[in-house]
């Protein structure tokens, strides 16, 4: 049972293996709010500090210039975007950033001469402000919580009066309570949506992959092909992340161009046999209604997926099944599209698709050699291919046995 109630507040109530793979969207979540509490932690600040100079004329302006000023360093440095490896550290750097601004604007504001005789009313706002910069480790959270309580009561302790300390003693522990329940609780409903929104998700994508699995059975000219490609797009993003011009794409980019990449053909599944499976040369009408597989890809993926959380995965999946036959000097299809004006993912899985139908058996044709196919690759690199990319991927195909 108390292992239960632990895990109900430091994990939501799902397992250590869900959370880890939860932890990323819920700093994503906690980025949103940051920003909105950092922003109305300036606003607040501003009109004080206003107030305090213009109005009141007391000496109490420096609590709320720290707050201003504070308050908007953190909301600025919140719309940054690092790799995932590195966020971490700015994650951390923002949520208790934030959190010991508030901290500071309290004390100084309690400690002042003029507030002697007052318990901790500014403090209220610091624990109650507690639960919105939310960690994603709430185990972190609830420790400093305790800790910056403490000690705000030994600086309470030292300069207000012990009227005021003991009043102070009740409101920080009944606002510390209140903020840790609550904590826990938005912890809670946070890992549940999104645990059930992932179930959701890779269910979805799993119906989606198997679809694309049955479409390829369908074209007798590509077995195995899915895996094939997909294994080429996962050997050409390893050099893209070594590349200079690729170093701030983030990791999950990369990871929803692996797991979209069998889908870049499913519109296959609406065009007729007869046309899909003929041995020979393809007429003119017949290669205009294999080209329609394009766009029938991109609306098969929008109608199916585009209700997951996941946006990024959707966008992802639906530009590689749409444009991966655009060429990079504006002569594919099917929407003519022109160097980087096409989507990256589908520039990636241009390369590994043609590659792969060069080095396989087609009904129409013997596969070609790995060097012929590497030498027709190049011979498309800024015409058909994108140049650096072309480059990238000729290196790693050359990698493999």
């Amino acid at each position: 049972m108390t292992k239960k109630v632990v895990n109900f507040f430091i994990r939501g109530g799902v397992s250590k293996e869900e959370y880890a793979l939860i932890r990323p969207l819920m700093w994503r979540r906690n980025r949103r709010i940051l920003k909105i509490t950092s922003l109305l932690a300036t606003i607040m600040g501003l009109l004080f500090l206003l107030f305090t100079l213009l109005v009141s004329k007391e000496d109490t302006w420096l609590p709320y210039l720290i707050l201003f000023l504070g308050s908007a360093f953190i909301f600025t440095f919140a719309f940054i975007k690092v790799i995932p490896e590195k966020s971490i550290y700015l994650n951390s750097f923002l949520c208790y950033g934030q959190l010991t601004l508030l901290w500071t604007y309290s004390i100084l504001l309690s400690v002042a001469p003029s507030n002697y005789e007052m318990p901790a009313t500014s403090v209220v706002a610091f624990i109650a402000l507690l639960p919105l910069s939310t960690d994603d480790r709430p185990f972190r959270m609830y420790i400093f919580m305790i800790f910056e309580s403490a000690l705000y009561l030994t600086f309470s302790y030292f300069f207000k009066s012990p009227h005021a300390f003991s009043l102070d003693i009740m409101n920080v522990l009944t606002f510390l309570v209140i903020g840790m329940l609550l904590y826990g609780v938005i912890c809670m409903r946070n890992t549940k949506e999104i645990s059930t929104s992932m179930k959701i998700e890779k269910i979805q994508k799993g119906t989606v992959a198997a679809l694309a699995t049955v479409v390829e059975e369908r074209d007798e000219d590509t077995g195995g092909h899915i895996v094939r490609s997909g294994d080429y797009v996962y050997r050409l993003i390893g050099k893209m992340k070594k590349h200079e011009k690729f170093s701030d794409i983030s990791g999950d980019y990369f990871r929803n161009v692996v797991l979209a990449a069998p889908l870049h053909d499913i519109g296959k599944i609406k065009i007729p046999d007869t046309i899909l499976n003929k041995p020979g040369k393809l007429t003119s009408e017949e290669y205009e209604i294999i080209k329609k597989h394009a766009n029938y890809g991109a609306n098969i993926i929008k109608k199916t997926i585009y209700s997951v959380e996941n946006k990024e995965y959707s966008d992802v999946a639906f530009n590689i099944a749409k444009y991966h036959h655009e060429r990079y000097d504006g002569t594919g299809y099917p929407d003519r599209l022109k160097g980087e004006d096409i989507p990256l993912e589908a520039r990636i899985m241009s390369l590994a698709d043609v590659y792969d139908a060069l080095i396989s058996d087609r009904v129409y044709k013997k596969a070609y050699s790995k060097e012929q196919s590497i030498n027709i690759i190049l011979e498309g690199r800024g015409t058909q291919f994108d140049p650096l990319l072309t480059d990238l991927f000729v290196e790693a195909v050359r990698e493999i046995d």
